[in-house]
């Protein structure tokens, strides 16, 4: 990114960009090296501008979330990491149907649902993300997931344009939606909820939250699951019946409370990281023949 990059990126929007900021500190995991330029947008007028100058520019643009789900190698991303804040984040509920920004942060439209007798999300308790990236890996359990509650969706695609999409626009499947495919960024989301008392759905985000907390690592910075769960198993199962919680490379450590999480114990690289989880991975491979995929989105340039 040159300098008359930055300038003309500064006079696009309302709030200054963060130029070479490490990504590390923006991601759960808090490992990653700096970006070119990280860029809150406030408006879907500012978002369409700063996509259509990435698109003049040639300067390729990653949408950040809460920084969950994601791994940023030690280089750092080159161009424009965009960041959806402002308007971008809010939510409105009008009776059983919600409209919420793609930047706004999940766990807070999952209590704000409950308090107004509002279920249908308690699917997606735990998950530290906003609901536009909840909505591209399709959030929640194998039964049970925020794409099902869909009824329409406004993107941006790569063009900067501004599009409606409808339910039957959208495939959902398991950690996947065609959103990613087609590169677009969601601006807002239309959701069906269901009434039912503010007890009884936050009684349920509750019982939700202390099984996680019972059966994952939420002292340490993490990710979240590695790998996805292979058909009729889980991944989990299988890491730590081949021996690797526990395992550690640098300050990266497979987690002793769930062996799909590798968690970072102070000074982790994200080297460090990538290198545990492929042996993670390859001795999955090796002890039972399974090849285990990704889960966690893996960004970014070598150190």
């Amino acid at each position: 990114m040159t300098d008359k990059d930055r300038h003309l990126l500064t006079r696009l929007i309302s709030l200054p960009p963060q130029f070479n900021t490490p990504m590390a500190e923006h991601t759960t995991l808090k490992v990653g090296g700096p970006a070119d330029a990280l860029v809150h947008v406030c408006t879907p007028e500012e978002l369409r501008r700063v996509i259509q100058f990435a698109r003049e520019r040639d300067l390729p643009i990653f949408v950040l979330g809460e920084g969950s789900n994601l791994i940023v190698r030690d280089g750092g991303i080159r161009g424009i990491v965009l960041h959806l804040t402002g308007e971008l984040a809010q939510i409105n509920f009008d009776t059983t149907e919600v409209e919420v920004g793609g930047g706004a942060y999940l766990p807070h439209l999952l209590v704000r649902a409950a308090q107004r007798g509002l279920g249908g999300l308690e699917c997606c308790t735990g998950v530290p993300g906003t609901v536009g990236g909840a909505l591209i890996s399709n959030a929640g359990t194998a039964e049970d997931f925020i794409g099902q509650r869909v009824r329409r969706v406004t993107v941006v695609d790569s063009d900067g344009e501004m599009r409606e999409l409808t339910a039957k626009d959208l495939q959902f499947g398991y950690r996947w939606s065609n959103l990613r495919e087609h590169g677009l960024v969601v601006v807002s989301v239309a959701l069906a909820l269901h009434p039912d008392s503010p007890t009884a759905v936050m009684d349920r985000i509750r019982q939700r939250w202390h099984y996680r907390r019972k059966t994952q690592p939420v002292n340490l910075p993490c990710a979240g699951c590695i790998f996805k769960n292979p058909p009729g198993d889980r991944a989990g199962r299988l890491l730590e019946a081949a021996g690797l919680k526990g395992v550690r490379i640098g300050d990266a450590q497979v987690s002793t409370v769930h062996a799909n999480f590798i968690v970072n114990l102070g000074k982790a690289t994200a080297k460090d990281v990538l290198a545990l989880a492929e042996v993670m991975r390859q001795t999955v491979l090796d002890k039972f023949g399974i090849a285990l995929e990704y889960e966690v989105q893996i960004v970014g340039e070598d150190g």
